[in-house]
């Protein structure tokens, strides 16, 4: 296997840190919405730093050796993912009962819906394609996935508070068909 563990680790830490830094700040972003623009939390924009380490370490394989090998590496990969996300979601849950950062809850959730929709994406378009994606879901929905400055669009369920069922159930799925998906090859080019 040549996956890079590591650069998963790096994500993770790099996550963790921000999320330290930028606790529950605000910034003003850009919106096509008639409310102008909105605040967000600066916090919604780390899940990348998870989901696309872990598609860059995906994405470095062999292949050929692989499908002949003998070894778990699908298992393996699993592991990789349910690790990190695992990390990053216990990590959000002590920040919110520790340090007092309920969105911190939140964003250990958009992370695990983040990359189980980069999964999804990856099996049928490779990792490139995946990770446009999983950015350009983000940036779609801080855009414009308010319908008022406290209220997502159902679809906008990463702005969601971190206590919303609903987020979580469809979060749950979109893990579980994501890990799934993971034992398909991705497509090459």
């Amino acid at each position: 296997m040549v996956r890079r563990p590591w650069i998963v680790l790096i994500g993770v830490v790099a996550y963790t840190g921000l999320l330290l830094v930028v606790r529950e700040q605000v910034v003003y972003v850009p919106s096509v919405t008639i409310f102008g623009s909105a605040g967000m939390k600066l916090m919604n924009f780390l899940p990348l730093l998870v989901c696309l380490a872990l598609l860059l370490s995906l994405d470095r394989r062999l292949g050929h050796a692989e499908l002949t090998g003998v070894r778990p590496v699908v298992r393996a990969d699993r592991g990789l993912v349910l690790a990190a996300t695992g990390v990053v979601l216990l990590t959000g849950a002590l920040f919110h009962l520790r340090l007092d950062m309920p969105t911190a809850t939140a964003a250990g959730r958009n992370t695990l819906f983040l990359v189980g929709f980069a999964l999804l994406v990856r099996a049928r378009f490779g990792g490139t394609v995946a990770a446009s994606a999983t950015a350009g879901w983000l940036f779609v929905t801080v855009a414009a996935g308010l319908r008022t400055p406290q209220d997502p669009y159902p679809w906008g369920l990463l702005l969601e508070p971190w206590n919303e069922p609903v987020a979580a159930a469809a979060t749950a799925v979109v893990a579980l068909l994501g890990l799934v998906a993971l034992r398909r090859e991705p497509p090459r080019g």
